[in-house]
């Protein structure tokens, strides 16, 4: 499975997450928000504009992605992709790109040995500092920390 169909799996499962809570509230008597599909549905990005922007992040993940190239990616104004964005994955875009780049890190960290400073920049951290306080609010350890713990290979 791809990333970008990883992705979008995980945005599926949150949709049934909220009709699961949806039903639990109504089960227990809870009253729940109402929910308004059209409403929803005009709301979130488009899967076809979702995938064209997950392909960028993943094909610039080492570059400067800005809130402004990732609406022209989606053919969209600067506020109204950021809230379709949030709408449909449930984070801003600048967190969405700052999680990916800690995945891709993690990928990397895992399988090399290339130094953290080397890592930091190619997933488009301007700093290793920043990276590391990034990962460790992100992943809840250091980057070392997190290299430390992957099993070696025989």
């Amino acid at each position: 499975m791809s990333n970008i169909e990883h992705t979008l799996h995980r945005i599926d499962r949150g949709a049934e997450h909220a009709v699961r809570l949806a039903v639990m509230a109504s089960l227990v008597g809870t009253p729940a928000p109402p929910v308004h599909p059209a409403r929803s549905r005009a709301m979130a990005l488009p899967k076809w504009r979702l995938i064209r922007v997950l392909a960028y992040i993943e094909t610039n993940i080492g570059e400067r992605i800005t809130l402004a190239k990732l609406a022209e990616t989606a053919g969209l104004s600067r506020m109204y992709f950021a809230k379709q964005f949030r709408a449909t994955t449930g984070m801003r875009p600048h967190d969405f790109v700052l999680r990916k780049r800690i995945e891709r890190a993690q990928q990397m960290l895992a399988e090399s040995s290339d130094a953290l400073v080397d890592i930091a920049l190619s997933v488009g951290f301007q700093t290793q500092a920043h990276f590391t306080t990034v990962f460790k609010k992100i992943a809840g350890y250091t980057p070392y920390q997190f290299r430390r713990e992957q099993p070696r290979a025989a």
